[in-house]
């Protein structure tokens, strides 16, 4: 874990980013439908702050994890498993190149130019072509359900192999083989490891 100065930074960056989307939204209530913004897996709807920190602490991420976000929005599922939980490393995946740069800077605001740290722009159905070769430990995603098939190979060999996945909103139960470890479902947090 991090100090509680970097806490406070990272609370503050997002929390400040958390507002700016609350005041976009009160001008485009359905910003999900917006042309020109590819909802096809699930619409950019940011975790809270406080929330994404709770989920990494039930996921008990640490030093030795390697994690991935796969459709990660702004960046702060990656930022705070570097800056609050000092993960190895930390990928986000996410397919809207505005989103991406938006990662880039509130990511060097709350850790500076760190090489744990690295957003890549691309198609979530591409995956073995975007992050071959790498064993992730923990996954996190934000995924409807009628499209979780699309990833079933991809969660199930890293699962296999010992990852911790985390789904937002929607459990997993599509996929029987995964074991719920923990969950919140007040708060719309699943934790599924072997």
């Amino acid at each position: 874990m991090m100090s509680n100065e970097d806490n406070k930074l990272f609370l503050k960056v997002y929390q400040e980013a958390d507002a700016q989307i609350q005041d976009d939204g009160e001008e485009d209530p359905f910003p999900a439908y917006l042309e020109g913004i590819d909802t096809t897996l699930a619409p950019f709807c940011p975790t809270s702050a406080l929330r994404v920190l709770k989920a990494l602490r039930m996921a008990q991420v640490n030093s030795q994890d390697t994690v991935v976000d796969l459709g990660s929005g702004d960046g702060r599922f990656v930022t705070a498993a570097v800056s609050e939980f000092n993960a190895a490393r930390a990928v986000g995946i996410e397919s809207d190149a505005d989103l991406v740069q938006t990662s880039k800077v509130l990511a060097n605001q709350v850790l500076g130019q760190d090489p744990r740290v690295e957003f890549i722009e691309g198609d979530l159905l591409n995956l073995p072509k975007i992050v071959h070769d790498v064993q992730w430990s923990v996954i996190v995603l934000f995924l409807l359900p009628d499209h979780t098939d699309k990833f079933a190979d991809f969660l199930l060999h890293h699962y296999r192999k010992g990852a911790r996945i985390v789904s937002l909103v929607f459990n997993l139960n599509e996929l029987p083989e995964l074991k719920l470890k923990t969950s919140d479902e007040q708060d719309g947090i699943f934790v599924y490891e072997l």
